[in-house]
């Protein structure tokens, strides 16, 4: 399986953040959990981890939001203006990215679970669907012939 890249991810939520380490969805190497506090504290926790995992070639972030996901946006790759406290405006993608040296994706934690619904979940085959989630609030990812659709 090593022929596969080794990827990185972190999935960023209101309690806690998982961390994974794989070349594939059946080729995991590793996984971590943070508990989800001070941003500050949080991110150092994750970055703990992503430095033990050396040799990825890619992150992939999923987060709680509200973010900013627009690349020209000033605040790409930030949390924006949230209800949970102290995180509002606090740089995820640019500071992870800029901490592993290695390409870096961003987006809602709902288009991330709208991706695996539709690679290997109830949606598999499909090309367009809407993923709702309840939690903290409700969240909305919607993809349009295999892309997110944004604004």
């Amino acid at each position: 399986m090593s022929e596969f890249p080794l990827i990185a991810g972190v999935e960023l939520g209101g309690t806690k953040i998982n961390c994974i380490l794989a070349r594939g969805p059946d080729h995991i190497e590793d996984e971590v959990q943070v508990p989800t506090t001070h941003p500050a504290e949080t991110l150092v926790a994750i970055e703990r981890v992503l430095e033990r995992w050396k040799g990825f070639s890619a992150l992939g972030i999923a987060s709680f939001g509200p973010i900013a996901i627009d690349p020209l946006c000033e605040h790409y790759g930030h949390i924006i203006k949230t209800p949970k406290v102290g995180w509002s405006y606090t740089s995820i993608a640019p500071r992870l990215r800029q901490f592993t040296g290695v390409p870096t994706g961003f987006h809602t934690d709902v288009v991330a679970a709208a991706f695996a619904e539709m690679r290997w979940g109830a949606a598999a085959g499909l090309k367009d669907l809407a993923y709702i989630t309840v939690g903290t609030g409700v969240g909305v990812g919607l993809l349009a012939g295999g892309c997110p659709l944004e604004g």
